[in-house]
């Protein structure tokens, strides 16, 4: 087995080259198609085994030490966004779609790790290099568990990272406990029979329905669960009418719900349900919702976390005091969480705040992080699989 390429210098320059090239042809949920086979090509090259196709368009590469010991995990995603860039990078994509939270730079600092890795091998022990699908809400953890990516070898341990622009670049979060929120999502339609709309009163107002529902969700937050239980309920997409004097028979409300807590989490449905409802009612509307679980809350495991925390201080140069931090949470929601339910683990956030003009937020179409991240992600990712392999 053999890295792709040598030295420090090497590995860094080869992570950017890498992150441009996917940036440059982004695709979407369960569509990676190209940038999975590339990233099969350069592990094959490595000398791993490797399996594609699993979860329909992951990776999974596979370091064998030949001696018996402990086996990790280490995750990146692949998919992109379906957003039009509007970055003005030179190695801006032009399809319709963009990597606009980082993954490109996600799967160059684990291939970068493995090349690290390789050009130090571990003595013993295993390491899967899994490249998964579908993140953003697709279901690509599960699919790619599904197909026995947890299975021949089963991890002892699992680890990801996720490059954070609202961390300083150098900077390090790691949670002890629950670090990102459940997501959920929901679809609600307001119907009525329609009608002219210089007659109101000879029907009833979706539109006004629609949006006293949305301002009536709100009250779930501040009226009906507790302040001390973090909790989001956003709507994010209104759909209704087709023409300036008809009031349309339905109107679409599509949003999400983030969450921490597990009881919380389960009393989500019933209440936007109920409130929905029951809003929609008092303008003689009908409401009916439909309500969907994509991933539950990141919760590391203690063990894990601590040591993700070590292999994030011995991390060189750290920039200040207080670079590594487990004093992190965000309501962002993660799928990696189907990981970390099945096998113990950790997640880590990995700061890439940009210098100079300010940039969008995660999911914006200006989006973009500073790329001297990728060597800390990556050194981060190496880190902790020596560590488990050294135990």
């Amino acid at each position: 087995m053999k890295a792709l390429t040598t030295g420090k210098e090497g590995v860094d320059a080869g992570a950017v080259r890498l992150r441009r090239e996917i940036h440059a042809l982004p695709e979407t949920a369960f569509e990676e198609i190209e940038t999975a086979g590339l990233v099969a090509a350069r592990m094959i090259a490595r000398g791993l085994k490797v399996r594609t196709g699993v979860g329909k368009t992951g990776v999974a590469a596979l370091f064998d030490s030949g001696r018996p010991g402990k086996t990790v995990l280490l995750r990146a995603d692949l998919d992109a966004l379906p957003l039009m860039e509007r970055t003005g990078l030179p190695f801006a994509a032009t399809n319709g779609k963009m990597h606009a939270c980082g993954h490109d730079g996600h799967v160059a600092a684990l291939d970068a790790a493995a090349d690290l890795l390789l050009l130090d091998p571990p003595a013993r022990g295993r390491v899967v290099f899994a490249f998964q699908p579908g993140e953003e809400g697709a279901g690509g953890a599960k699919a790619m568990i599904a197909d026995g990516v947890l299975d021949d070898p089963r991890p002892d341990v699992v680890f990801g990272v996720h490059l954070w622009t609202a961390l300083p670049l150098g900077h390090v979060g790691v949670a002890r406990g629950a670090m990102m929120a459940a997501v959920d999502e929901f679809l609600i339609e307001v119907t009525s029979p329609g009608g002219h709309a210089a007659s109101p009163h000879e029907t009833r107002d979706t539109i006004v329905a629609a949006a006293h529902v949305v301002t009536a969700l709100q009250t779930i937050v501040s009226r009906r669960l507790s302040p001390l239980l973090p909790t989001v309920v956003s709507v994010t997409s209104v759909h209704g009418g087709s023409a300036f004097n008809i009031l349309p028979e339905s109107v679409t409300l599509r949003g999400t719900c983030r969450s921490f807590d597990v009881e919380v989490a389960d009393r989500l449905p019933s209440l936007v349900s109920e409130i929905a409802e029951r809003a929609a009612q008092t303008l003689g509307c009908a409401a009916k919702m439909s309500y969907r679980r994509i991933s539950p809350t990141v919760v590391n495991h203690p063990a894990e976390a601590e040591r993700a925390l070590r292999a994030a201080q011995a991390l060189a140069p750290i920039p200040a005091p207080g670079s590594v931090t487990a004093d992190i949470r965000t309501m962002g929601g993660e799928d990696f969480s189907e990981f970390l339910l099945r096998v113990p683990g950790a997640f880590a956030f990995v700061g890439a705040a940009r210098s100079g003009p300010p940039r969008g937020p995660h999911h914006a179409p200006d989006f973009d992080f500073d790329e001297r991240a990728l060597p800390h992600a990556a050194r981060l990712l190496a880190g902790f699989a020596r560590d488990v392999l050294a135990d």
